[in-house]
């Protein structure tokens, strides 16, 4: 999709994104649909992309390595990721990289967020742009997470499980450290 020239151009490609994902981003179709709001628009798309981030790993420690869905949840909020960090765990757990073109969408949100964020002057188009190559970040990884795993981390992740046997959280643990998540320095899990 082209860059959106206005607030009805960027409505629409919200507007155009399955209904699972505009469930997860719920907030910001009232927020596209006032070009005034742009600042808040792209701080709410930033916060979700990062909940997808945690999300992603989830599904594919849950659907591909068959780790146990609470201990997850609970290792992944103790981590705090580097861009670094998040994209050498992201590969081990799907065996591949984030995809590129998704890698540079990104780059070009977080360049107009940052001046943002530190009190740059940024112009509405500017932001307006930045909103769009966070959605458009997220429905790469999310198609590339889901055909990995089945699931889109800015869906909805009820049944994330399955029926599968998962792993004990000991064992869990133990996988978790294995991929690059968890506190090297503290081998003890009983």
């Amino acid at each position: 999709m082209a860059l959106p020239k206005s607030y009805k151009g960027l409505k629409i490609q919200y507007d155009a994104l399955d209904e699972d994902v505009r469930n997860f981003l719920s907030k910001l179709g009232p927020l596209l649909d006032d070009e005034k709001n742009y600042e808040i628009a792209l701080a709410y798309c930033f916060m979700k992309l990062e909940e997808g981030h945690h999300r992603a790993l989830k599904c594919g420690l849950v659907r591909i390595h068959e780790c146990a869905s609470a201990t997850v949840d609970r290792e992944l909020q103790k981590q705090h990721f580097t861009v670094e960090k998040y994209r050498s765990v992201f590969k081990n757990v799907f065996s591949g990289n984030i995809p590129s073109d998704a890698v540079e969408t990104l780059e070009k949100a977080q360049k107009i967020r940052n001046d943002l964020i530190h009190g740059k002057s940024t112009t509405d188009p500017k932001r307006r742009e930045a909103v769009y190559y966070a959605i458009e970040y997220m429905k790469a990884v999310g198609e590339f997470v889901k055909d990995k795993s089945g699931k889109n981390p800015y869906g909805d992740l009820r049944g994330l499980a399955g029926k599968k046997k998962l792993l004990p959280a000991k064992s869990t643990i133990w996988m978790l450290k294995g991929f690059g998540l968890g506190d090297k320095t503290a081998p003890s899990i009983a």
